[in-house]
């Protein structure tokens, strides 16, 4: 049975902050160095000071205790100093994002609590794959901060849109921030009334909760209870590191948008073209795109026509033009009927098993490690690293589908790592919570 729970967040204090834009950013995940640079600069207090970016993890190796010191020194200072403060009562906060993506207009609901921690997965569904040394790094950052940054995204039932009509009837007039950045316009409400909040609590404690983004968090902050509690002498089910600050959304809603994230292979031996083709083969139709369809539209245009068997653009270091690839069922059984059936209806399942670690002899260690693979949600720089040599193969991919990430969860299965990518990612620095 999930539970939820209100809770006094800590947040940018607006009489001193001014602009969330400049320091709030995305997840610590997806920035990248150049990222990281350009958000310190945008103000002395970007939160990516307490969140730090994935350069250690983008390099290769272990961050140096020293940046875990810092950012726990520069958080008390924020505090003493109140540029964060306290909410003086708990509360759930609701979250209204509007943006375009895919050449569509999205407003995506939904709204922020703490999540109790479930060890046992009955109740919180992951579906996807994690890798050891994001959560070793999330890890040790909480235990020097004592805090969750970011929130974890996490999906629900709600046909009848019970929660969001409740919390949207107990909004404030006015939101407690609001603030636009990249296109996209954040508008937060605090919701104190009891009611609202009790019918948001009961309507989840019945509802299985599924993580859509944000898996390593949650592994750590199971990590980080089981620590507390084995070095807390009294135990208590409301203590803070017992939940984790996660963000819901109704499966529902109009507003959810998942864009595919493409692969990359790089410093990666290519087989001879001839016979990387023959293997393709072996398992796949074969269309190769003529300079009229090359283009990153068409490419993905041809992508989405294929509705029925996975397929996937195909491009690497040794071939004149991409591929289109198109699975053949009947080719396949021996590989893929080792899969559950949700599993095996998936692209990205599809790819790994036959194209990474059949045909390319990638294995789940150097998958989890990233040792080849690098990811990105832009078609474009993925068929461009190739063309300048900073990747040796490109693969594009559809997006995965919001029934596909729910029947994976349901099953128990977990997909291949960067399955999704839910569009916008949640900003960090809306709120905080504290686990002391």
């Amino acid at each position: 049975m999930p539970q939820i729970k209100a809770f006094a967040g800590t947040h940018y204090n607006p009489e001193l902050i001014d602009d969330l834009a400049t320091v709030t950013a995305p997840p610590y995940d997806v920035i990248t160095g150049p990222l990281k640079d350009e958000l310190t600069a945008r103000s002395p207090y970007n939160v990516i000071r307490l969140i730090l970016g994935k350069a250690a993890q983008e390099a290769g190796t272990t961050r140096p205790q020293s940046e875990f010191a810092t950012a726990a020194q520069t958080f008390n200072e924020w505090l003493n100093e109140k540029i964060l403060v306290d909410d003086p009562t708990p509360a759930l906060y609701d979250l209204e994002e509007e943006f375009e993506a895919v050449g569509k207009r999205y407003c995506r609901r939904g709204f922020i609590g703490r999540l109790k921690l479930d060890s046992d997965k009955n109740a919180v569904r992951p579906h996807e794959q994690t890798m050891s040394a994001p959560k070793e790094d999330r890890l040790e950052l909480t235990r020097h901060c004592k805090a969750n940054f970011s929130q974890i995204f996490t999906l629900y039932e709600d046909r009848k849109n019970v929660v969001e009509k409740a919390l949207n009837r107990s909004r404030p007039i006015e939101p407690m921030l609001t603030f636009t950045e990249a296109g996209i316009t954040r508008r937060l409400w605090r919701i104190t009334d009891p009611e609202a909040i009790s019918i948001a609590k009961a309507h989840l404690a019945d509802r299985e909760i599924f993580i859509a983004d944000g898996h390593h968090r949650y592994e750590t902050a199971l990590l980080y209870q089981h620590e507390r509690n084995a070095a807390t002498q009294e135990l208590n089910e409301d203590q803070p590191w017992n939940y984790v600050m996660s963000y819901f959304s109704s499966m529902s809603s109009p507003g959810l948008a998942i864009l595919p994230t493409h692969r990359m292979l790089a410093n990666f031996p290519t087989p001879p073209a001839d016979e990387l083709r023959k293997h393709l083969a072996e398992f796949f139709t074969i269309k190769e795109c003529s300079s009229d369809t090359a283009k990153i539209p068409r490419l993905l245009a041809l992508l989405e026509e294929q509705k029925e068997l996975s397929s996937f653009i195909f491009m690497a270091e040794n071939f004149d033009a991409p591929l289109l690839l198109t699975l053949k069922r009947d080719a396949v059984a021996r590989i893929l009927d080792k899969l559950p059936k949700s599993l095996a209806a998936l692209d990205v399942s599809v790819l790994q098993q036959l194209v990474f670690n059949h045909i390319l002899k990638i294995s789940t260690d150097d998958m989890e490690r990233q040792r080849y693979t690098r990811y990105t949600q832009d078609a474009a720089a993925a068929i461009a690293a190739v063309k300048e040599g900073s990747a040796q193969i490109a693969v594009l991919l559809k997006s995965t589908l919001i029934e596909q990430v729910r029947e994976v969860a349901r099953d128990g299965e977990k997909m291949p790592q960067k399955s999704t990518f839910f569009y916008p990612k949640l900003a960090t620095g809306l709120l905080i919570s504290r686990l002391d």
